[in-house]
């Protein structure tokens, strides 16, 4: 499968060569690839998606055949094949100067909703008017052809605007891309001010969720721990008691008695420490 798609790219790129020459041609930096390879994931294995099309590696859907695994190189060059024709488009479809922040967030953008959507869109059309601040904002409200998850719904766009938006002289990681504000259709794409927060819709996979706090159940966990530490402890008290009345040497029962109190302040101490972090964690909220 490897060698068929190598040999067809081969001859795809050998017959770009000569317009190549007479002009300066982007293609998709690795910043680029991995925002894209963020988005796609790794399937080892043909898997079917939402729509039933089987997908492996890094999106690939031409080859993917029923029990074919892949590593994640070979997925690499396939996400490479599969970016040919988007690289293309970008190239000779889009008349107005791209950077090459612009050029990733299109290819990834591209690669999501596909080819053809793209070519009648009106991010293309808005491109190619000047109008790069409306393509962006246009951008936002493109669904992928595969619907994702509810929890997902506008993330990638925003990553890809989030990119688009960047200056040129600017680096974009990986990770500010990932929690950037999440914004459906119809949102400003000029960035906001030092002093205001941004607006978010939901929480991001990447955000800090604040520590979770004691609930009811925890603390009655607690305290049963706490009365089992307290009937072991009198228990071992008691067992010590028939030792000392008792006429006859009792070294068993001297033996459980003690196991039986250092258990009991085991118990009383385990539930003790946690009644005073949870009585903590409830006034640090």
């Amino acid at each position: 499968m490897l060698l068929r798609l190598t040999g067809e790219r081969a001859r795809f790129e050998m017959g770009q060569s000569v317009s190549a020459a007479t002009s300066q041609r982007m293609k998709v930096s690795r910043e680029g690839l991995l925002l894209i390879k963020s988005f796609e994931g790794f399937r080892p294995r043909t898997v079917r998606r939402r729509d039933g099309v089987p997908v492996i590696g890094y999106g690939h859907t031409q080859s993917a055949r029923p029990g074919a695994a892949i590593s994640e190189a070979e997925a690499e060059l396939l996400l490479q094949y599969d970016l040919l024709p988007i690289v293309e488009a970008i190239n000779s479809r889009v008349s107005i100067p791209l950077n090459q922040h612009q050029f990733d967030a299109l290819a990834s953008f591209i690669l999501s909703i596909g080819l053809k959507r793209f070519e009648g869109s009106d991010v293309l059309e808005r491109l190619n008017a000047g109008a790069t601040a409306k393509a962006a904002e246009a951008l936002s409200g493109w669904p992928d052809r595969t619907p994702p998850p509810v929890d997902a719904l506008y993330r990638r766009r925003s990553a890809e605007r989030a990119l688009f938006d960047t200056p040129a002289d600017r680096p974009a990681p990986l990770d500010q891309l990932l929690t950037a504000p999440v914004q459906g259709p119809g949102a400003r794409s000029d960035a906001p001010a030092d002093d205001s927060a941004p607006a978010t819709i939901q929480v991001l996979r990447h955000e800090r969720r604040p520590a979770p706090t004691a609930h009811a159940g925890d603390t009655g966990a607690v305290i049963f721990i706490g009365g089992i530490g307290l009937l072991a402890f009198m228990a071992g008290i008691a067992a010590f008691r028939r030792t000392l009345t008792a006429s006859q040497s009792a070294d068993g029962a001297m033996l459980i008695g003690g196991v039986l109190v250092l258990l009991g302040l085991t118990f009383i101490g385990v539930a003790g420490w946690n009644l005073l972090r949870n009585r903590n964690n409830k006034s640090a909220v």
